[in-house]
């Protein structure tokens, strides 16, 4: 009789450090006040790309480790996936007319 010891899933500060990141790519797409994304302003949307790499990168990373808990990874993908489904939304927008193209 053989008896496996399983690890127990926790999560990890990789877990935390990739949820803070996407709140700080959905603050920075969608809450007006910390808006740096879609401005104008080509330095917001650098830092808005480079930490949705960073996040989504992170997201994997937890979502293959086999002593990690998934919820993290899973909401942190969303999150940090923002900037694309702003972009998503948008041109659905244009496309079905809900929006404008020009001002």
């Amino acid at each position: 009789m053989k008896i496996e010891i399983v690890p127990k899933k926790k999560y990890s500060i990789i877990s935390y450090i990739s949820l803070l990141i996407g709140i700080l790519c959905l603050l920075f797409v969608f809450i007006t006040p910390t808006r740096i994304a879609n401005v104008g302003n080509i330095v917001g949307d650098y830092i808005t790309i480079a930490l949705t790499g960073v996040g989504i990168i992170l997201s994997i990373i937890i979502m293959k480790k086999k002593t990690e808990k998934k919820g993290i990874g899973i909401l942190s993908f969303i999150l940090s996936s923002s900037f694309f489904i702003f972009w998503i939304i948008t041109i659905i927008l244009l496309f079905t007319g809900q929006i404008n193209f020009a001002p």
